[in-house]
């Protein structure tokens, strides 16, 4: 699955009277290249994983477009909660390094928690793939969906099913409902038929294509899916919760997916509903058998 400023001030006089001092020697490109502080250590687990058992949750959160600070860090303390809560394994990382095919042997389970932008390589890439449809399961996180990393990830891209445009701004952050459409499904058990919560609400393209489980919607009559600061102004995608999907299931391959657009602060994680939600995604897409109709 962070500084302090010196400032000196020198006497101009002393500056002055230092003409004769011969320049600092250069310290040879070979040596500055060795040296450097962007350079990064090989790949080695904490001494922590020798005692992380089999089956553990991976929580990844890099990031190279927007930085969900406050909803990463509620993620975060969330899925850890859980795990000292149920004595699950869970392993917090930002290093795209861990997405190999034997460093990803000890988990069932990768949480995307609100990751962004071109953080992956396609060797990584492959092995998210790989992982998933060989039966892995993935639960992808709120800024997960505002298609930086689609752009440069296509299967994402294709897992996702659509593309987001924007998010209201008038206000940001405003109470809406959240209603359920799969009744039935194991992700939304306990919901009953809608619940509500204060949230940063995404607007996409359209409603996902291909083989999706539509879990809940928007109902657009209870917030403004308006913008009037920048880009589209107008994101409404429909007057049925149907017609603006929030919550959806996928299954490619052998895996399962759920992607959930909620989770933009910290807050969002003391709503009930959506500890619920997110508790019931885990067990679902690391359950055996069948997974979407």
């Amino acid at each position: 699955m962070k500084k302090t400023l010196l400032a000196f001030a020198l006497p101009l006089a002393a500056c002055a009277a230092d003409t004769s001092a011969e320049p600092a020697p250069v310290e040879p490109a070979s040596a500055v290249a060795t040296t450097s502080a962007d350079a990064a250590p090989d790949f080695a687990w904490p001494m922590s994983y020798d005692f992380l058992p089999e089956n553990s949750v991976l929580v990844f959160s890099a990031t190279q477009g927007w930085r969900h600070d406050s909803g990463i860090a509620g993620a975060d303390a969330f899925w850890t909660r859980m795990g000292d809560e149920t004595g699950m394994g869970v392993y917090t990382t930002e290093d795209p390094r861990v997405f190999t095919a034997e460093r990803l042997a000890k988990f069932d389970v990768i949480v995307m928690n609100s990751s962004t932008g071109d953080i992956l390589s396609p060797a990584q890439q492959a092995a998210i793939e790989t992982f998933v449809e060989a039966g892995g399961g993935m639960v992808a996180q709120h800024a997960m969906g505002d298609s930086s990393l689609a752009k440069t990830w296509g299967w994402w891209e294709k897992q996702l099913g659509t593309e987001f445009i924007s998010h209201p701004f008038d206000p940001q952050f405003q109470e809406a409902d959240v209603v359920i459409l799969a009744s039935g499904h194991p992700v939304v058990a306990g919901l009953g038929d809608k619940f509500s919560m204060s949230d940063e609400w995404y607007t996409f393209t359209q409603v996902p294509d291909g083989d999706v489980v539509i879990l809940a919607g928007l109902d657009e009559s209870t917030y403004s899916p308006m913008n009037k600061v920048y880009g589209q102004e107008d994101l409404r995608m429909g007057p049925e919760p149907s017609d603006h999907p929030i919550v959806w299931a996928r299954c490619p391959g052998e895996g399962r997916i759920v992607y959930s657009a909620l989770g933009h602060k910290a807050d969002a994680y003391d709503v009930e509903a959506h500890r619920t939600l997110l508790t019931n995604a885990l067990a679902w897409v690391r359950a055996d058998g069948p997974g979407c109709p």
